[in-house]
């Protein structure tokens, strides 16, 4: 599974933090495990940062996460205009006109067989989350609608990322250059041409489950962990109990021993991506106060509520109760 650095849990929170909004709270009601104030783990899975992104809008009333003003379902919104597009030159026109709506910039110049797309925003974003969320959502919903990678020739920014420089690579994965005159990604002018080919009902997915969409380089979406992952969320929603490895092996029509193999070489495990799963389903359980704990335990295939209990804790640091109390 996509994994995030610390430094963006932190980097993210920012604004909210300067609302004196109680950030360690959203930190925790995402499952990162903290104690005293302090992140327990270096990377945290894409679906962690998904619960906090959401949680800071929600909770900042801002779809750029408390650093500016703008409506919640302004990503939503834009991607929905996206449909109307046919060519990936159209999209980066919709683009335009809805970031300028956002007090955002975003210019693109042809020139020597390449397309130079910029993007500059107005807000206090000092550890730059803002900026480079913008810049990835832009790559990653071009790579989207085309349902192809859109190889970048080369990225650019305005400034050194401090002791995370390393997670460039895994971002726009092609030579990025910092300390330049502007925020920009470089491609070859023929992706202009390419048509949007996605599907209505494909768009109402990647608006439910946004911001994953951003998190996931694309094509990820192919990989063995989360085809699992989509088994276990589509039996989880049919009411069925949770899947176990074997039949999810029989499922994607493999051994369990090849199942393990293939999960192995993406550094992960069947148990790792249960574990992930059965922590978000907890978490939009909990939520819902009508849900008792003993409901949630036994609705995740807990045999009793202190089993679920412990294994929350272990996920959050927190007992069901507590995060209900802060939720």
């Amino acid at each position: 599974m996509a994994t995030i650095g610390m430094n963006y849990i932190k980097s993210c929170v920012g604004a909210a933090s300067n609302k004196n909004i109680d950030t360690n709270s959203l930190i925790a009601m995402a499952g990162i495990p903290m104690v005293n104030h302090q992140v327990l783990c270096h990377r945290i899975s894409d679906n962690s940062m998904v619960l906090l992104l959401n949680s800071l809008v929600a909770r900042t009333a801002d779809g750029f996460f408390g650093f500016a003003a703008v409506p919640v379902r302004f990503f939503p919104l834009m991607i929905q205009a996206f449909h109307y597009d046919q060519t990936i030159e159209q999209v980066i026109a919709t683009m335009k006109t809805a970031f300028e709506l956002a007090g955002c910039q975003l210019d693109s110049v042809v020139d020597n067989g390449q397309v130079t797309i910029t993007l500059n925003h107005c807000y206090d974003d000092p550890d730059n989350f803002l900026s480079e969320f913008l810049l990835v959502f832009i790559h990653r919903m071009l790579s989207w609608l085309a349902n192809h990678v859109i190889d970048l020739t080369r990225a650019t920014v305005r400034y050194f990322p401090v002791h995370y420089d390393q997670e460039f690579d895994l971002l726009f994965r092609c030579p990025v250059r910092f300390n330049q005159a502007t925020n920009s990604l470089v491609f070859k002018v023929e992706v202009l041409a390419l048509a949007s080919v996605r599907q209505p009902n494909e768009f109402f997915q990647v608006i439910e489950k946004f911001p994953l969409v951003v998190l996931q380089f694309p094509g990820e979406e192919q990989r063995i962990h989360l085809q699992i992952a989509q088994l276990l969320l589509q039996n989880f929603t049919s009411g069925q109990q949770i899947l176990s490895a074997s039949e999810v092996a029989s499922r994607l029509s493999i051994s369990t021993a090849t199942l393990r193999r293939h999960l192995a070489l993406q550094a992960t495990s069947f148990g790792e991506i249960k574990a992930d799963f059965l922590k978000v389903q907890a978490i939009k359980l909990l939520t819902n106060n009508k849900c008792s704990i003993e409901k949630v335990a036994s609705l995740l295939g807990y045999s009793e509520a202190r089993a679920f209990s412990r294994a929350f804790k272990l996920w959050s640091g927190l007992t069901p109760s507590q995060y209900r109390s802060l939720s």
